[in-house]
Formats: structure tokens, sequence, C-alpha cells
């Protein structure tokens, strides 16, 4: 768009190769959904995850309506966080983990778009590391399988997921952790290190159940020395949030968390950084619309004036 013509309300960018492809699809039934409204969206696209982030801050639209999953969101936040822009997610990616914590999942497509059009919160999001992120940041053994479920091309969903536990659950071995907690260290040997700001990650496991992106702290779940047999039976658990029971996990809260040790760290299950990491909460940095409002029909248009 020419900085010259007049400024749409809202930017749309649907992530054409969300849900291998399928999510394309969803073009028409959004837009027929914004006329509903009476709005015409300024159309964005982006080739590469990278510019998904330069398209965003090339336009001037105050809402940004945002067609995918955890990936294509996780490349839009470095030009969202702390814009004052509203996010409205339109969840249409394979693990949809934010939307499920934000509870932007309900309904039909009709429904999700109603509520990317309605007033926004203020969400906390992850920084420190060369991104922001908006669920979690994994290392150890969940790394390596988030790797393995995004090569993948089939099955998809949850399955994806499983089926990659199973390959990455030979070569799993606990290393060493230090992990400083708003100062307090703790040397540790773990399998699992998460720090969430939500409670969900590979495509519906509450890792921490009781995380809450509006408190300004971090939720850290760490899975400790555990046999292959044991962590297995904890992924298992993981579905529902009841491994927190499990004696060898340990669950903490900080509102900065370093991570020393070794191999990478994944965030919003994409490529982040190598250890050693700080992460700190960030309060309010990103405004998300229609969070917590469930399947309402027919939201009222919230756009600001």
């Amino acid at each position: 768009m020419r900085h010259d013509e007049p400024m749409s309300e809202i930017a749309l960018l649907v992530n054409s190769a969300a849900r291998a492809g399928r999510a394309a699809n969803d073009l028409s039934g959004i837009l027929e959904r914004l006329a509903h409204h009476g709005l015409k969206p300024e159309i964005l696209e982006a080739s590469t995850p990278e510019a998904v982030s330069q398209v965003i801050a090339a336009s001037l639209a105050p809402r940004i309506l945002l067609a995918g999953g955890d990936g294509v969101l996780h490349h839009a936040l470095p030009a969202l966080a702390g814009s004052g822009r509203i996010l409205g997610l339109i969840p249409a990616g394979t693990g949809n983990d934010a939307a499920r914590a934000w509870g932007l999942l309900d309904g039909n497509l009709a429904n999700q778009v109603d509520r990317a059009l309605a007033e926004p919160t203020a969400i906390d999001l992850i920084s420190g590391g060369p991104r922001p992120v908006a669920t979690s940041v994994i290392s150890g053994f969940p790394a390596a399988v988030n790797t393995r479920a995004n090569a993948m091309r089939f099955p998809k969903g949850q399955a994806r997921y499983t089926v990659a536990t199973l390959a990455e659950l030979p070569k799993m071995r606990p290393q060493d952790y230090c992990l400083t907690l708003d100062g307090k260290e703790h040397q540790l040997k773990a399998a699992v290190v998460a720090v969430a700001n939500t409670a969900y990650f590979g495509a519906g496991m509450a890792i921490c159940p009781e995380a809450d992106s509006t408190d300004g702290l971090l939720d850290i779940c760490v899975v400790g020395q555990v046999s292959r047999l044991e962590l297995l039976r904890s992924f298992t658990q993981i579905r529902t949030g009841s491994h927190v029971d499990h004696p060898k996990v340990f669950m903490f809260q900080a509102a900065e968390v370093t991570i020393k040790g070794a191999g990478p760290a994944r965030g919003d299950g994409e490529t982040l950084s190598d250890l050693p990491l700080t992460l700190r909460s960030d309060p309010g940095s990103l405004l998300v619309a229609g969070v917590g409002l469930g399947s309402a029909h027919d939201q009222p248009n919230h756009l600001p004036d």
C-alpha cells in the first residue's frame, strides 16, 4: 500500500502454508465475514517466515488480522510487540497453542473472525531471545521432538507429536542445567526445561497448566532425571496437566529466568537460540482481540474510530 492511499482500518495476512496449504482456503470465508461487517482489509503477503514481520511493519493499519498457527504468530511478534496495534488471531495452524490458551479456538470461521474484531486484552510476552515468544520456550527432549515434528508431513495434528516423541525417545539423555530464577540459582539434571507464558505446547499438551499470560510471571516446568519409560509416562499425562504431580516434575514461577546448558531452545515451536538464554516476562506488550470470548455469534465490531 502506498502511503498516499487511504489507510485501511485492518490488514489481513493469511499464512498460505498453514495446515499444509489448506489454510489458504479460508481466505474467501474471512473476506466474506469481514464484508458482513462492512470491512475491506488491506491484504498482506509474505513469501517467507522472515518477511511476515516486515510486511506487517510496513502496513499502517491499526489492527492486524493474522490467519495461521503458532509459527506465523511467532514471526509476526517483532512487528506487533509494544506497537499498540491490535492482533486479531484467526487460528488456522496445526498446533494453535496460543489461540487455545487465549480462548480463540471455539466456533466456526465466522465466529473466529468476529472475535478478531473485538476489544483487545493486553497479553504478556516472553522477551530476551532474538524474537519475542507468545507461548513457551522449550529445551531438552521436547526441543528435539518439536524439531522432528515440524519436519514431518504425516500424520497431522497431535498424532504428529506422538510419533515424533516415540522416534526421539531412544536418544533421550537428561542434561545438566543451571537455572537462575529471579536471582536464585538451581543446579539440576533434567530431561525437559520449559519456560511458559501460556499453558500449552505441542498441539494442546498442558505443560504448565496454571500459566497465565496476563500475570507478569513465567511458569517453569522441569522434568528431572527420569528414565525413558518415566518420561514417556509423563508425556502421556501432559495432555491433562496431571504430570505436575509426578515426584520428578518441578514447577516454578519467576519474572526472569536464565537457562545455562547445552543445546538449542525453541520458541512457539520455532528455532530460537542456543543456550545460554535469559528470558523475561514482558507484561502487556501484545494487544490481542477477543481473548476469552468463546464462540459468541455476531460479536460487535469494536474497531477503533
